[in-house]
């Protein structure tokens, strides 16, 4: 039975092999998954797809009048120079939507996805050793990824404020360093810097937790079966 001081604050680093697939039985996203939606034009919005490969500009066409979505050809080269994440993903795929499902159900708790992708292993991650300021879970979908996670930043708040929460210089070593494979999950408590390093082509989605318990912003997690 989940106690008040669970649902304050449960959160510990952790990491788990194969824990997708224990828990479940199957693979959660694939290549061939993200290469079905990247080509559903009217999701890859400008405000859902972070990319940090440049700026770019196009015209919209007679079937896609929404002007901030990324053509195919842009965001192809985009996806294979560097490391990119599309937020709001949650509703994806019934599979993706079933486990934000599962992790509010148990940390009661509003979820969302990020799906997370680099193609190019010498790319230079966007964000560097970095910190949250929500908790995440985060499942290994494709490749291998590396993870260092240090202990908790005490001036997280003022690192914040300062822009000083990426690309950060730590000296500690890390309190965890693991490499993932596909199904493995680690959770990352918020204001604890973590670096993830793609080793090979990789994809994983990314769980992140609202901090409030606010009914109204959970998401509607039926799913329509027609």
């Amino acid at each position: 039975m989940m106690t008040m001081d669970m649902l304050i604050d449960p959160w510990k680093v952790k990491f788990e092999k194969r824990y997708y697939q224990k828990k479940f039985g199957r693979h959660l996203f694939g290549w061939k998954e993200l290469e079905t939606i990247l080509n559903i034009r009217p999701l890859m919005s400008a405000k859902r797809v972070n990319q940090y490969v440049g700026t770019f500009t196009w015209k919209y066409s007679f079937a896609s009048p929404e002007v901030n979505c990324y053509p195919p050809s842009i965001l192809e080269a985009i996806v294979d120079k560097g490391v990119c994440y599309i937020t709001d993903a949650s509703r994806f795929t019934f599979k993706l939507n079933a486990f934000a499902k599962h992790l509010e159900e148990e940390y009661v708790r509003p979820f969302d996805a990020h799906i997370y992708f680099c193609r190019n292993t010498s790319a230079e991650h966007p964000f560097g050793a970095h910190f949250d300021q929500q908790h995440n879970v985060i499942v290994q979908c494709e490749g291998k990824t590396n993870f260092k996670v240090w202990d908790r930043v005490d001036n997280n708040q003022e690192l914040f404020r300062t822009h000083k929460h990426v690309k950060m210089s730590i000296d500690d070593d890390p309190i965890l360093d693991v490499d993932m494979s596909p199904g493995d999950a680690i959770w990352i408590p918020k204001h604890y810097p973590h670096l993830a390093t793609s080793k090979t082509s990789r994809l994983s989605v990314s769980f992140p937790q609202a901090w409030e318990v606010d009914r109204e912003r959970f998401e509607e997690r039926k799913w329509i079966k027609l």
